[in-house]
């Protein structure tokens, strides 16, 4: 068993696939080293639910179940096979798991696979059956064409982890409260034009500031809360002035509002 060439770093998003909504997991640390030489195959599992909600995610009946199962097919599949876990597609009542695995022509890797499954959810697998799939992806495309999340899903797992600090800090997201942000562009023209974008949407714009290697910061205001997605929505909009070619959006901060 080797270990991945990167510090795992695993979050999740929501996103609407089809209609229909999806939750997926992936370990962002894998950008770090993608695509490895060693590993060019991926391999897919899918664990149909048996329980799950109407709109087909995870309900809390079998939550802890499909955790175990993912997590010793993980370990075990490390061990067996030299698989490095990527993410988990929750989607429409199943759930799939994505590895990589090394492309290894001397090993039957298809036997020893298929051997770690078995042996992963003997004693706990219930009714669940656990299909698979092996296709070769050299350049791991998969991983930053399908599991990578856009602009905005990235920077919803930014604003979740703020909210995380802003919880154990005793912040009420139901308070408004001003919001600071904050953002830099390469020139002082397109600084202005994005000043002037966020101004429609009534953001209040602090006058630009040249920066020593001549890009330029723009910070800005409004009052908002945070409960209930609405962060989420605001940075939206937020993107939907600050196109990709323009500059970076860096995030936001604001004084925790104590619960009453």
């Amino acid at each position: 068993m080797s270990q991945p060439p990167w510090t795992p770093s695993f979050d999740f998003y929501f996103v609407q696939m089809h209609g229909a909504p999806a939750v997926i997991a992936l370990d962002l640390g894998a950008a770090e080293a993608a695509p490895v030489p060693s590993h060019t195959r991926r391999l897919t599992l899918r664990v149909p639910m048996k329980h799950a909600r109407p709109d087909g995610l995870r309900s809390q009946e079998e939550f802890e179940a499909l955790s175990a199962i993912e997590d010793r097919l993980a370990e075990s599949l490390a061990y067996a096979v030299d698989a490095w876990m990527v993410g988990r597609v929750v989607f429409r009542g199943n759930t799939d798991l994505f590895f990589y695995l090394p492309d290894d022509d001397d090993s039957d890797d298809d036997e020893r696979v298929d051997a770690a499954i078995e042996s992963t959810i003997e004693g706990i697998r219930g009714e669940y059956e656990i299909s698979r799939q092996v296709d070769d992806d050299e350049q791991w495309a998969f991983y930053f064409d399908f599991l990578w999340p856009d602009r905005a899903a990235m920077q919803s797992m930014g604003n979740r982890r703020v909210m995380h600090q802003l919880s154990e800090a005793g912040d009420d997201p139901s308070r408004e409260r001003v919001i600071d942000h904050f953002a830099f562009f390469e020139d002082a023209k397109t600084c202005a034009r994005i000043a002037d974008g966020l101004r429609g949407l009534g953001f209040d714009v602090d006058p630009p500031t040249e920066r020593d290697d001549g890009s330029w910061s723009l910070q800005f205001h409004r009052t908002d809360a945070l409960a209930e997605g609405r962060i989420d929505e605001v940075t939206t909009e937020i993107l939907g002035v600050i196109g990709e070619d323009d500059g970076v959006y860096d995030g936001w901060g604001c004084e925790v509002v104590a619960l009453n």
